[in-house]
């Protein structure tokens, strides 16, 4: 089987993300379970080589995060027999191949609200393009990350919808020792779509009440700056910075619960991530976080930041409430290996 798979952006780049991490996961365990031949074609970021095979998956770099979907349309086209299909990527904007009998779209999330929060009145154009273009894919078959995105598209009326989750690229870390020092943790990129100022407006409350909580805030991002500066004066907040695989098991092993305040998300996977460390969430609840997070068993759906607080404050103070949860995640979070997750696609693409 040949794949071509065109994403804006690829596993090497330093913009990337989750959705990255998807579709690499994905394309290796094909090479390697399957024997399939996968090209990525991707834009170009600093120093980046135009051509690179990483874990069997071959990359292909072309222009930049502007350019990349016209010239990935033009790549589509001017190589589609080359590939039995080829997979579109959508991440706020297609590549454009609906036209291509042998297309398949994967879309982790709508970006709806995400574009006036990255671009403010200005996000009110993408946000009436973004449904037109997606319904120009209704067609085509779907793959998606969860329930919450596959409503999305159905109600647009895509017919064809497949959830296929994300997974963790570790086995369970498991249980260390929780640290002495109630700790809550925030894991994500520091931009407004993830509201990491609402993390540490929900410790705030949680300080009121546990004055010896503490909050690590794992990632980096443009908003950094800014949230020290509102941190400032706040005791017991450390910027962790951008960490490796490593130091964030280690760092979610230690911590007692997982904060996350997004506008929303594709599923969630830092809330598997902390699961697979024993560490409960509480999030928001909106789409993607209503499909990661069992309300009740691993965490905690809320509506507001003070609900947030309350929920943190009685998983922190109520050992037994804790220490179940606790134990629910890690049985939970075994559900997420990457192999089942590349048979569940590999069925989907056989059918396309």
């Amino acid at each position: 089987m040949r794949i071509l798979i065109l994403n804006r952006r690829d596993i090497a780049n330093p913009a990337g993300g989750g959705a990255e991490v998807y579709t690499h996961e994905i394309a290796r365990g094909l090479v390697r379970k399957y024997n399939c031949s996968i090209v990525v074609f991707t834009s170009r970021f600093d120093d980046s080589p135009e051509e690179e095979m990483i874990d069997g998956v071959v990359y292909v770099r072309r222009g930049n995060e502007a350019t990349a979907h016209l010239r990935g349309f033009v790549y589509a086209v001017q190589h589609r027999k080359k590939f039995d299909i080829i997979i579109d990527e959508f991440n706020g904007l297609g590549f454009f191949t609906f036209p291509l009998k042998k297309s398949l779209l994967l879309i982790h999330q709508l970006y709806r609200e995400f574009w006036f929060r990255e671009l403010s009145f200005a996000g009110v154009v993408p946000y009436v393009l973004e449904p037109l273009f997606l319904r120009a894919y209704r067609k085509r078959p779907a793959v998606t990350v969860s329930e919450s995105t596959k409503k999305d598209l159905e109600d647009m009326g895509f017919g064809q919808v497949r959830v296929v989750m994300n997974a963790i690229s570790r086995p369970p870390a498991g249980r260390m020792d929780k640290d002495a020092r109630p700790t809550v943790v925030f894991l994500g990129r520091l931009r407004s779509t993830k509201q990491p100022g609402d993390a540490i407006e929900i410790f705030r409350g949680v300080k009121k009440r546990v004055p010896d909580a503490r909050l690590w805030i794992i990632g980096s991002g443009p908003l950094e700056n800014v949230l020290k500066k509102d941190a400032g004066g706040l005791d017991g907040v450390t910027f962790q910075g951008r960490v490796d695989d490593r130091q964030k098991f280690e760092l979610l092993s230690r911590a007692h619960v997982l904060v996350v305040p997004s506008v929303r998300e594709g599923f969630g996977i830092n809330v598997i991530e902390a699961a697979s460390a024993g560490c409960p969430a509480v999030g928001y609840n909106v789409p993607g976080l209503r499909d990661s997070i069992r309300h009740g068993e691993t965490g905690y759906l809320t509506n507001s930041s003070e609900d947030s607080a309350d929920r943190i404050v009685e998983l922190i103070t109520d050992r037994a409430l804790f220490e179940k949860m606790s134990r629910n995640c890690l049985e939970y979070s075994k559900e997420f290996v990457w192999e089942k997750r590349v048979d569940e696609f590999w069925e989907i693409v056989m059918k396309a």
